[in-house]
């Protein structure tokens, strides 16, 4: 039997590992460990949040949440540079896209390149997926 949760969670990581492929980025996976990498790169991250119940007579639950992918870059270009890559790659993610695991279907509501900070000697541009799933 298969879990929405973990459903969903496969299915976004799926997507991701598309764009992993067709971009020249190492990416950071959690809880996959390695060191981190000196060039450009994108950290994933899972953020679901809190699911909502449909009705009182049914398990069906409605799913929101995100998936971050964040460019890590060096400093020393300028904030165009890194937000035209950014646009790049949530353009991956097409709104009204419809991902499945499973016999769960999961729905990209949109994305957003979010404004960018310095951490540390780095330049961080999170792009923000959103998505929904009634499961």
């Amino acid at each position: 039997m298969s879990n929405p949760e973990s459903d969903i969670h496969a299915a976004l990581m799926a997507r991701a590992q598309v764009v992993e492929a067709a971009l020249p980025y190492p990416f950071l996976w959690p809880q996959n460990g390695g060191d981190l990498p000196e060039a450009e790169h994108i950290r994933v991250s899972y953020v679901p949040n809190d699911n909502v119940p449909l009705d009182l007579c049914s398990d069906v639950m409605d799913r929101k949440g995100f998936l971050y992918l964040t460019l890590v870059s060096h400093l020393g270009q300028y904030e165009v540079v890194t937000r035209r890559k950014a646009g790049e790659i949530a353009a991956y993610f097409r709104r009204g896209q419809r991902l499945q695991q499973n016999s769960t279907k999961v729905t990209i509501t949109g994305h957003t390149v979010r404004p960018g900070r310095q951490e540390g000697g780095r330049w961080e541009t999170p792009i923000r997926i959103s998505y929904w799933s009634m499961a």
